[in-house]
């Protein structure tokens, strides 16, 4: 492909977005990489690159097709809540239907596939599970299909557990646990597998679904190269990070102190969706609603979810030989690089060598 050739990228100022326009930078051969932000602030990591950002929402329509303009391919990797998930997308997709783009790689998830255990691929039917997160991703995904009916080529990945720097969900939350002493889970709770994939290799994959032919309105599964337990996992990056060792608390107090918890998760969420303006300002307001509403905010954090449970337990493989053999995907990543990598990062940009 030409080096002179566009490639606008959504949500550059998050972690898998971010990581994209870093790797086109590192390989201007590939085309000049056009990064979009909905916020100026979230350029923090890209902003110091020789790169001229476009801010974007993509629940505008009139931005949306202004950014899109003159693109050659777009990889979106912006995320949010449900409107931002399927109508951003449907304004992008429509969008770049009108500009005449090449070529959409879509960033989905393996939730799309639900509660599915045992070996899942590709064809593994949709799962609605009443979580914001996967149902709308399958909204997406189904948007996406209705345009390639019309004529643009998009591509589907499906990341699995997607780690390293810059992850505030897979790895810094895990790290902030550790460094706090706050990892609750039964170590035979955290049996199931984990699936892990370093950032590179989903990266490695978007590149590679730029150009690869045939591949428009498939979906892959993006795995790593190891089959590790969330428990090896979590021992693994506390070993990485230099912490002692974890002292898992007994499978039945830990499981009663879960499910106790619950109602309190329950009744927590429905309020602050209910709401949501009036919370956040008091937040703002009072120092004293703010120290109530931290310590309600740890309290669950450091109490495990029935949720966790099932996520930790569940004894599932996403395998990837549909991208292997038609975009020419090989994960490079091992877990143990991958951990060892991420503690790196950690330690150098973060506050955990005062754990222990």
């Amino acid at each position: 492909m030409s080096a002179d050739r566009r490639i606008l990228v959504t949500g550059a100022g998050g972690f898998i977005g971010g990581r994209v326009v870093e790797a086109l930078l590192q390989t201007p051969e590939l085309g000049t990489v056009v990064p979009t932000v909905r916020r100026w602030s979230t350029l923090a990591r890209i902003g110091r690159s020789p790169v001229e950002a476009v801010g974007c929402d993509l629940l505008e329509p009139e931005q949306v097709a202004r950014a899109v303009e003159g693109m050659d391919s777009v990889v979106h990797c912006a995320v949010g809540g449900r409107r931002a998930t399927v109508e951003g997308t449907r304004n992008l997709l429509e969008a770049a239907l009108a500009a005449g783009v090449r070529r959409v790689v879509h960033t989905s998830t393996i939730d799309v596939y639900g509660r599915a255990t045992g070996r899942v691929t590709e064809e593994h039917p949709f799962e609605i599970t009443e979580r914001e997160y996967g149902d709308s991703k399958i909204e997406a995904e189904e948007l996406v299909r209705e345009f390639v009916d019309r004529g643009l080529e998009v591509v589907i990945l499906r990341p699995t557990i997607v780690y390293g720097p810059f992850s505030d969900t897979w790895t810094v939350a895990f790290a902030d646990r550790l460094r706090e002493r706050a990892w609750l889970l039964p170590a035979e709770a955290c049996q199931g597998t984990c699936n892990l994939v370093h950032v590179d290799d989903v990266v490695r994959a978007m590149l590679l679904a730029l150009d690869a032919p045939g591949a428009s309105g498939r979906a892959y599964n993006v795995n790593g190269p190891d089959a590790v337990t969330w428990q090896e996992y979590v021992e693994g990056l506390n070993r990485a990070l230099g912490y002692p060792p974890l002292e898992p608390p007994p499978p039945a107090p830990a499981r009663l102190r879960s499910k106790l918890t619950q109602p309190v998760r329950s009744v927590v969420k429905a309020a602050y969706f209910q709401f949501e303006k009036p919370v956040q300002a008091l937040y703002k307001k009072s120092p004293a609603a703010r120290a109530v509403i931290k310590k309600v905010q740890t309290t669950l954090q450091r109490v495990p979810s029935p949720a966790e449970y099932d996520l930790y337990g569940r004894e599932v493989h996403f395998p990837t030989e549909r991208a292997e053999a038609e975009l020419g995907y090989r994960p490079a990543v091992t877990a143990q690089e991958g951990i060892n990598a991420s503690a790196q990062w950690l330690l150098h940009e973060g506050d955990y060598r005062r754990a222990g």
